[in-house]
Formats: C-alpha cells, structure tokens, sequence
C-alpha cells in the first residue's frame, strides 16, 4: 500500500526501543501512554514536581491561587498550560522521569500588576508568576497567556513586544 514504507520505518524505529515480540504484549493504548504519557494533566504529580524560587513556597497565597486555578482550568487548558511553559501537553508518567522539576518564580515587575502577564521559560520548564491578588486575576492573566502567547523562544519579536504591551480592562468587581 502506499504507507508500507512510512509504517515500516516507525516499526524499525520502534523496535529499537521494545523489541517487535514483547508489542503483541501490550494494546494500542498502553503502547500510546508509555511512549507519550498520559493524555489528561496529573495536577498532583506535577505539583509534587514543583519547585519554588525567588520567596514562594508551597503555602504562599500567590501558590494556592495558581494550583486553585489550575485545577478549575479543564484538560484542554491544562495541557496548554503544559505547552505555554514547557512546550508539550503532555507529563511524564512518575516523578523519576522529569528531566527537571517544574518551576514557579515570583516575577518581579514594575508598573501595575493589571498589566503584567506570567513570563514562561520553556528550557526550564520555569513559570514567572506576578503576585496576583484575587483568583479571578490569577485564572484570567494564565488563561490569557496561554492561549496568545505561544511562539517559543519569540520573546523578543515584535509581537510578543505588542502582545507585553497589551492593556487589560478589569472588572471594577474582585472576585
């Protein structure tokens, strides 16, 4: 057929990680969650993975915001998320196979904090995270983020440029 020699080759590449008789062993989901991970976000493993720099800690308000908001985000955010800091939607399986630990840093900032946006650093799997004060703030600023602000390694072009420059019309409301 005319995908033998594309199959063929993701089988001879696959075979050099299991070999071609233990794959009968394993359905076509397993095989998928071993080599990919799981398709849904595990918030608790990859807070377990965390950790926190430049004054925050697992206890500091800004920190519960941010795994509260998280957690209400729904699978597709939070594999965007994944994506917006790390460059993939997907975790690894256990604790032992991150390559490095995800990072939360207290962004410092100048100007107000309406204005400021989480800085990812996808190298580092490392989130800049502005002090925000309300969860409402904390969900809309990631939120925003995510979804407009993925060009990895563009920090300095022209439309991230625009896109820190961005102006937000707040609610007068806190959540």
């Amino acid at each position: 057929s005319e995908f033998s020699r594309q199959i063929n080759a993701v089988m001879r590449g696959l075979a050099t990680q299991v070999p071609r008789h233990l794959l009968c062993l394993f359905t076509w989901h397993e095989l998928e969650v071993m080599v990919c991970g799981l398709p849904t976000v595990d918030l608790e493993l990859l807070k377990r993975c965390t950790v926190y720099e430049n004054g925050y800690n697992e206890t500091h308000r800004t920190i519960e915001l941010f795994w509260d908001a998280l957690r209400s985000f729904t699978d597709e955010e939070k594999c965007l998320y994944l994506r917006f800091i790390w460059g993939r939607s997907r975790l690894p399986l256990r604790p032992e196979d991150f390559a490095k630990k995800h990072k939360l840093k207290r962004q410092t900032h100048s100007g107000p904090l309406r204005n400021t946006l989480p800085i990812a650093h996808t190298c580092f799997f490392s989130l800049d995270l502005p002090e925000y004060t309300t969860p409402r703030m904390m969900r809309d600023k990631i939120l925003f983020a995510i979804n407009n602000c993925q060009s990895i390694d563009a920090d300095n072009t022209s439309a991230a440029r625009a896109a820190a420059g961005t102006h937000w019309e707040e609610s007068d409301g806190e959540d």
